[in-house]
């Protein structure tokens, strides 16, 4: 029972440790910009955050950490400047749960929602705070944005 307990230690104190923030990433944050975005078709919404940046080099970017929400890095150039888009879908239909269904309509009874997995969040960050993942290597880092300007609701229609 100790050596399961010891084992539980280990396991979260690597963890942790394997997610110590950067200083110096190998790119300058130049800005950050957050948008609300409603519109186009009925209860569409989404959350884009743009962030600018630049780096001699070629960076592995792979998610951005924002608001309790997760999505994967899109790299974006415009007009010679170069950009981590996260697109978070925000609608409101996102968030309903899909019924089991069967052939057979008395095997329905007791009918369970097919919920999906949510993977837990895994920092404690403002509202105007990111994180950044990306790889050197085979090993993660993370980076930390602070002070995220938020612009003007965008309302499409």
């Amino acid at each position: 029972m100790k050596l399961f307990g010891i084992l539980i230690f280990a396991l979260t104190f690597t963890q942790c440790a394997s997610m110590k923030m950067d200083n110096n990433p190998p790119f300058t944050v130049k800005s950050a910009t957050y948008t609300h975005i409603t519109g186009g078709l009925p209860g569409n919404n989404s959350l884009n955050l743009m962030i600018e940046f630049s780096s001699e080099n070629t960076i592995n970017f792979e998610n951005v950490f924002f608001q309790n929400r997760i999505t994967k890095v899109v790299i974006e150039k415009k007009q010679d400047k170069q950009y981590i888009a996260a697109r978070y879908n925000t609608s409101p239909k996102e968030d309903r749960k899909d019924l089991v269904l069967h052939a057979n309509s008395k095997e329905e009874l007791g009918n369970t929602t097919n919920e999906k997995v949510k993977e837990e969040f895994p920092f404690k960050l403002k509202e105007n705070e990111a994180i950044v993942s990306y790889k050197i290597g085979a090993k993660t880092h993370y980076f930390k944005i602070e002070n995220i300007k938020k612009e003007k609701k965008v309302s499409m229609q």
